[in-house]
């Protein structure tokens, strides 16, 4: 399916901006500790179905907030595979959590870690074999993490800033061939919370997605959720794709995700969309269903 004559321009990850809205952990580590006890989500996601060598990406994040609710920390690893290219991320997540009155709450995140980026030049249909960048064999590069984040909320509305990775890198081949790049991006997210009923509540937000030298992304969520436990959600992210999420928590604590979205662009006439699974499970956190509402009701939290 590949042929590579060319550079490889990459961001973070070749997550879209619905995985990562569904994996905040993954753009902001201010989520981290974002309910009492321990938090465990699994997540799977494919893309372009009906293309060879398809995106595919796997998450698994996990967490802690301490009793005090002071301090939250976790880790993630993220892989991401497209074609020759792998991308694999190591992550130690750790949250300070603030309260500023009776009911505003400022979370303080950092990120660090370690990023492995894999190149298999034997999956490639390569123009010029005798190039030297594919003379030298495969690529294999390990990078630093260092990421920043915040999340500013009330009861019904917050707003959040953060960047996964601070550090740019690139490679550059021995005959000076400009081989790859990667670019900090920078998020910006808020969302209001509208309770419908006793058991209804409207949830509606905006993440932005900033890459200097490339176009402003965002992708607008609106779910409604009955009684905390079941959700049906729909995004959008212009020009690139639309989608629906259902979410339920099947028992106490545990709750699956499940997302279909598919492309507006000039190639979604060739795939038949886009898959995303979820398991989420909250352990040795609050027994008490009006004590687990309070992390429940964060207008931040995703399961």
């Amino acid at each position: 399916m590949f042929a590579l004559g060319a550079p490889i321009h990459m961001g973070q990850s070749g997550l879209k901006l619905t995985d990562y809205y569904h994996n905040p952990i993954l753009y902001n580590p201010a989520y981290v500790g974002v309910t009492e006890g321990y938090f465990v989500k699994a997540f799977y996601a494919t893309q372009w179905l009906g293309f060879d060598q398809a995106p595919t990406s796997q998450v698994l994040d996990i967490q802690r907030l301490t009793r005090d609710q002071k301090t939250g920390y976790g880790l993630s690893i993220f892989n991401d595979k497209f074609g020759a290219v792998q991308n694999t991320n190591l992550e130690l997540n750790y949250a300070l959590h603030l309260e500023l009155d009776d009911t505003q709450k400022l979370s303080l995140g950092l990120k660090a870690g370690v990023n492995s980026f894999q190149i298999d030049y034997s999956l490639l249909d390569i123009y010029d074999p005798t190039e030297i960048v594919y003379a030298q064999g495969n690529l294999s590069e390990k990078r630093p993490i260092v990421g920043v984040g915040a999340y500013l909320y009330d009861q019904d509305w917050f707003i959040g800033f953060s960047s996964p990775n601070l550090l740019n890198s690139e490679k550059i081949s021995e005959d000076n061939t400009f081989v790859y790049s990667k670019t900090s991006h920078f998020y910006l997210q808020g969302g209001y919370v509208y309770p419908i009923s006793e058991d209804f509540i409207w949830h509606n937000s905006l993440l932005l997605q900033m890459v200097s030298g490339s176009p402003l992304e965002y992708l607008v969520t609106s779910r409604a959720t009955y009684q905390y436990r079941y959700t049906l959600g729909l995004q959008y992210n212009p020009g690139a794709l639309l989608g629906a999420f259902l979410s339920a928590e099947v028992f106490d604590g545990m709750s699956l995700t499940y997302t279909y979205d598919v492309g507006t662009g000039p190639l979604s006439k060739y795939s038949y969309g886009n898959h995303s699974f979820g398991i989420s499970y909250e352990i040795l956190g609050r027994l008490n269903w009006d004590q687990r509402l309070e992390d429940l009701r964060k207008p931040f939290m995703v399961r």
